[in-house]
């Protein structure tokens, strides 16, 4: 199918006409009727200026000019910037581009609840193959006391805590706080937690006392 400047070009050649002859009669500057000739359209601001230059073409070569305009109109298109381009390029864009669809919404909520799964089972794992966290709080390394020395710091909530082999009791919230008599002198406290699978964390603090 000839487009709309191959059908001006044709009739205008068929007339024995040039270009000169026409930018004289319509007053369209030639190298206008040149790009519309060759449907390059990249000259034009907007396309109601080509549709005023291709019925004022097709008058001159006694061409109908509401046929050539709907030939225009069936090969090119005017974008949201206003430019002309042709339909094929507009129907190869909108291909190309995403568009959201029930399916695609489909498989991202399942790959989301994979995630979720995976992380929870992950978090799970680790939380049980890994010893209980141990922060002791009292005493500090080499810290001074007279008398009692007071034991306290945290650990997981369903551990078990031991100072030097004997336990001491752990809160709901994994706290815990025990005061101890130790003879004079420098003393070696061995702080140790464990879970209910067996997996031990300990710490060992040195304690003066007067």
């Amino acid at each position: 199918m000839r487009t709309a400047g191959e059908i001006l070009s044709g009739k205008r050649n068929q007339l024995g006409l040039s270009l000169d002859q026409i930018e004289k009669d319509t007053k369209i500057r030639k190298k206008y009727l040149e790009a519309i000739e060759k449907n390059n359209y990249s000259f034009f601001s907007e396309s109601t200026t080509v549709k005023g230059f291709i019925r004022n073409y097709a008058l001159i070569l006694e061409i109908p000019p509401e046929n050539i305009l709907a030939i225009f109109r069936r090969d090119f298109i005017e974008n949201e910037k206003g430019q002309i381009i042709p339909r094929g390029f507009t129907k190869e864009i909108e291909e190309k581009s995403f568009h959201w669809t029930p399916k695609i919404t489909f498989f991202l909520i399942i790959g989301l609840l994979l995630l979720f799964f995976c992380y929870f089972f992950a978090s799970q794992y680790f939380r049980f193959s890994s010893p209980p966290q141990l922060e002791v709080y009292s005493p500090k390394e080499e810290q001074v006391f007279r008398e009692k020395v007071e034991i306290s710091g945290k650990t997981d909530k369903d551990a078990t805590v031991k100072v030097d082999g004997s336990l001491i009791v752990v809160s709901k919230d994994g706290s815990f706080k025990e005061e101890i008599v130790l003879p004079r002198g420098e003393n070696f406290l061995t702080i140790e937690t464990a879970n209910r699978q067996g997996k031990k964390r300990t710490l060992n603090i040195k304690v003066k006392v007067e």
